[in-house]
């Protein structure tokens, strides 16, 4: 049976998909065909997500090769060739949108050859209800995909009923019929990512202004904080009260040493991502068994945690280890804010003798912010200018505020009116603010985004000039044009180097 799995990546980053590859090896090891179609490297938009993010300033600018070609007739061209039984879209809600665009340049082949379109990933375990509101789509895969996908194709292979197959949402007749979710998977007992699956070039990652020999690692899944902006905890709520299991797993030290043997053999990086919703979110104990275990590769390293997780202990070791980059959230600039409404109970203090703790350790740091939440304002926004001028963080990440399907804040946005039921997010790094009346403007979310950078590391003398350059207008852009040359030179940051 050959599986056409679509990743539909509007990000242009080539970070190896967790989901994508780890689905991919199960269904390999259970006899399937699978075929890949990646759009990261397609430039169907006047400007990507990741040069968006250059000119905010979010990262130092490197070269960036996009493949020639136009993506739905690429699209046509594979499925055409490769003649699959099932096409599966993976997608998050910032996706969606996007994957039914390239599933309408499709659609003839797919109804004459009766090729099966399912629909997987974190949208559609969150809101199944929205993807089944769209014709054309068979199968929805409501939970992880390792082992009930599997199940769904080697029924379909088999000649068996696959509408029974637990975690599946399956359309007969035009009604669907709504499966109990499965358990979920035993992450330490699931075959090796199959990495291959996106080939060689796809290693080589824009780390701190270079490419880098990069592999994922995935330490564990899910989150134990219970943010309400975020998907991570639904995911675990939603577990438990299915019955399923815990949606937070740690992954075994014994797991992790053997999928660094494997990848350091096969693909030799010069770096690692450890993949974890908050790394350090773990006992000491945890930290020093680590330790050890990564003590037989020492290969630089980043990963992204909580303030409140970093300790001097821990640190200190990753130090030794080789940690080259850290990356924690901010998110809000207001403590009570922080608290009481996205349920992140991290103290300005705690943020700071974090940062303290990584800059004695000369580790290199990023901090993340989001604007635009309901009821937040200007002066809250800025809040967060001040603390990101205390700690000095060597990189500043900025984005949108989205109302994601299934998150508490969501359903804020709508009981106040800001959104309207039928809202889908249709992407991550855009400049578009999808709230209506809230108590900061889009103008002042939209010049945030601009220009927080220089609020963080230029001198307060230039504050008016920052705030000219908030403004999308010719005054505005020739401000900010400035502004830039003088952020470059102090960050260090070359110049010369831009996309292609």
């Amino acid at each position: 049976m050959k599986i056409l799995l679509v990743y539909c990546n509007v990000m242009q980053q080539n970070a190896l998909p967790m989901g994508i590859t780890q689905l991919s090896s199960c269904l390999k090891e259970a006899g399937m065909e699978v075929f890949l179609f990646d759009t990261t490297f397609y430039k169907y938009r006047e400007k990507s997500s990741m040069e968006v993010r250059y000119e905010t300033l979010q990262f130092r600018p490197v070269k960036l090769k996009y493949k020639e070609g136009d993506i739905y007739a690429d699209f046509l061209k594979t499925v055409e060739t490769v003649g699959p039984d099932i096409i599966g879209f993976s997608v998050v809600e910032p996706t969606f949108i996007f994957s039914l665009a390239l599933l309408g340049h499709v659609l003839d082949i797919v109804k004459k050859r009766e090729i099966k379109v399912v629909y997987g990933g974190v949208f559609a375990t969150l809101a199944p209800e929205v993807i089944a509101k769209h014709d054309n789509i068979d199968c929805i895969c409501t939970c992880e995909g390792e082992i009930t996908f599997v199940e769904f194709c080697n029924n379909l292979k088999d000649g068996r009923d696959v509408t029974k197959t637990k975690g599946f949402w399956v359309k007969v007749n035009d009604v669907w019929k709504k499966n109990p979710k499965s358990q979920l998977v035993d992450i330490n007992a699931l075959p090796m990512k199959d990495y291959a699956l996106f080939g060689d070039d796809y290693l080589m990652k824009p780390m701190m202004g270079e490419f880098l020999r990069t592999v994922s690692l995935e330490v564990s899944r899910g989150c134990p904080y219970s943010c309400t902006y975020c998907a991570a905890p639904i995911l675990d709520r939603n577990a438990k009260s299915e019955n399923t299991g815990s949606y937070h797993r740690l992954k075994s030290i014994k797991r992790i040493d053997d999928e660094m043997r494997h990848f350091v053999e096969i693909y030799k990086p010069h770096f690692i991502y450890m993949v974890s919703e908050s790394f350090l979110a773990v006992s000491q104990k945890r930290i020093e068994e680590f330790y050890e275990c990564y003590s037989n590769y020492r290969i630089p390293f980043w990963f992204n945690t909580r303030p409140e997780d970093i300790t001097e202990k821990k640190i200190r070791l990753m130090k030794d280890l080789g940690v080259q980059r850290i990356s924690f959230g901010l998110e809000c600039g207001n403590y009570e804010f922080r608290k009481k409404v996205l349920r992140r109970n991290t103290t300005d203090e705690q943020i700071v003798r974090a940062s303290e703790i990584i800059r004695d350790n000369d580790i290199s740091f990023s901090m993340n912010i989001i604007f635009g939440y309901p009821d937040e304002t200007r002066e809250m926004i800025f809040e967060g200018v001040d603390i990101f001028r205390k700690v000095c963080p060597d990189g500043v990440s900025t984005a949108i505020f989205n109302p994601y399907h299934g998150t508490p804040l969501r359903q804020v946005c709508l009981d106040k009116g800001y959104i309207r039921d039928d809202l889908i997010c249709e992407d991550f790094y855009i400049k578009e603010y999808l709230l209506n009346g809230n108590t900061v403007t889009r103008e002042d979310v939209f010049g945030f985004y601009n220009t927080y950078p220089l609020y963080v590391h230029l001198p307060k003398s230039e504050y008016p000039r920052i705030k000219i350059a908030e403004r999308d207008d010719v005054e505005g852009n020739k401000v900010f044009v400035e502004l830039r040359e003088i952020f470059y030179k102090i960050m260090k940051w070359d110049t010369a180097a831009s996309t292609d």
